[in-house]
């Protein structure tokens, strides 16, 4: 389109350059005529040249203040869906009433002798359709209007456009955080979600490492997951990793990565989406808690908070076992309140419970951590001891039995009370019966008893 406008603006020159010639020789008939037809000819090129050059264009001449129409090529006839002939003769200020702007710019050009590029919506020669004008001066009084049709362009153009909009739209007002970082992991796109995540603002962001909101171990983390991206080149999702927001606050972050690769497929980034699941991991936390308790419930003692009978013979079970496979030394106490039912009936169920309850922080507190105390029933107790011979489990025995001694109760006021226990006790034999190794143990606890109560009693 340059290169023909270029040409017809010589070719101008050159019609006006001969009408010069014309002036000048007017008085030789001889030379007059070989101008007429030197101008003939560069009319009828030039004419050729304006009638099939692919760009429509429009002629117009000054007319006092205003412009008429007075040429057009076939293209333009084209573009106006052959109604450009009923524009001739025609004048801007009636042709572009609505569009005052056209006719500016003709005056501008002719005023000014200057080219005026401008984009316009046409509602005359074209209706509807998207118009690149190139307006030029051609002396004395003439405006050439070359025309290209960007409708296409346009549309293109638009729906691009409206397409970033809606993608932007959706990208800022989502709640997961989209980002894109480049190889070593400096951010270089990221939505306001991203934002919101670390409390950091845009500015802050941009450049930034995921080193500079996640500790040593979380980076790591992140470091590991990029890489098996970068060297496999498939996506990988459900990473989890907790981020430390610009007030310090913690978030547990669980992300999506896939690689970024130039024209060439070489990898130049990563891509990912990162969601906020620390509300997810609280309630999850919440629920362990609360499954964790539930578990302590059903195999704790309410009163005393020592295990029940019902994890009694699990775990006692499982000790049994463990001795079966790597004969170790595994020994049992059971322990009774003596008297406790007459203890019972003289002050009330409520000061008895007080007993049970001090007597199971006396069995904690001589205990080692290997070593398990349960609420057999009643006022019953038993302590498996693992790794522990019967011998050894004597003297702790021993010394539950005299540190509970020492506990004062206080049932009325005025009058302080001492409860004693007494204990049997006796160590597993391999392949023994649960059943008869536990009551082998109850059978040395009542023999003390029977020999006097406050007794430990320990069995082979």
């Amino acid at each position: 389109m340059k290169d023909s406008s270029k040409t017809k603006q010589a070719l101008t020159e050159e019609l006006a350059s001969l009408r010069r010639r014309i002036g000048e020789l007017e008085k030789s008939e001889v030379e007059k005529k070989k101008i007429e037809e030197a101008l003939r000819e560069s009319e009828g090129r030039l004419n050729t040249l304006y009638q099939e050059s692919p760009i429509p264009t429009f002629t117009w001449q000054k007319r006092g203040d205003d412009f008429s129409l007075v040429d057009f090529n076939r293209a333009a006839v084209r573009i106006t869906d052959g109604k450009a002939h009923d524009f001739l003769g025609k004048r801007a200020e009636e042709l572009y009433q609505y569009q005052p702007q056209v006719l500016e710019d003709m005056r501008q050009c002719f005023t000014e002798h200057s080219v005026i590029r401008r984009d316009i919506l046409s509602k005359h020669f074209a209706p509807g359709k998207s118009l690149s004008v190139h307006y030029a001066f051609i002396p004395p009084d003439l405006i050439i209007v070359h025309t290209e049709d960007q409708t296409d362009h346009k549309r293109a153009e638009d729906a691009l456009r409206k397409s970033e909009e809606r993608y932007r739209t959706i990208l800022e007002n989502i709640e997961d955080g989209c980002f894109e970082v480049d190889i070593a992991g400096n951010l270089t796109f990221f939505n306001d979600s991203v934002c919101r995540m670390n409390g950091y603002s845009r500015a802050e962001m941009m450049g930034m490492n995921n080193r500079q909101y996640t500790d040593k171990e979380n980076s790591q983390i992140l470091y590991q997951a990029f890489n098996k991206v970068f060297r496999t080149g498939e996506p990988s999702t459900g990473i989890d990793y907790e981020i430390i927001g610009k007030d310090g606050t913690k978030r547990y972050i669980e992300s999506s990565i896939s690689l970024i690769r130039n024209t060439s497929g070489q990898p130049i980034g990563f891509r990912g989406i990162m969601r906020n699941i620390t509300e997810r991991k609280r309630m999850e936390e919440a629920l362990k808690n609360s499954e964790r308790r539930y578990r302590e419930l059903s195999v704790v003692d309410d009163l005393t908070q020592l295990y029940n009978s019902r994890y009694f013979y699990h775990q006692l079970k499982m000790e049994m076992d463990r001795v079966d496979r790597y004969k170790q030394p595994l020994t049992l106490l059971l322990l009774d309140l003596d008297d406790f039912k007459r203890f019972n009936d003289a002050y009330g169920h409520v000061e008895g419970d007080q007993v049970l309850l001090r007597l199971g922080q006396v069995v904690k507190r001589c205990l080692r951590r290997t070593d398990s105390a349960y609420r057999y029933g009643g006022e019953e107790f038993t302590i498996i001891m693992p790794i522990t011979t019967s011998e050894a489990g004597a003297v702790t025995a021993e010394r539950i039995r005299t540190e509970f001694r020492k506990e004062i109760f206080s049932p009325v006021p005025g009058q302080d009370v001492h409860v004693t226990v007494s204990i049997g006790l006796a160590q597993y034999k391999t392949q023994e019966d649960i059943k008869a190794f536990v009551h082998r143990v109850d059978q040395l606890m009542y023999q003390g008893k029977k020999n006097g109560k406050d007794k430990v009693c320990s069995g082979s």
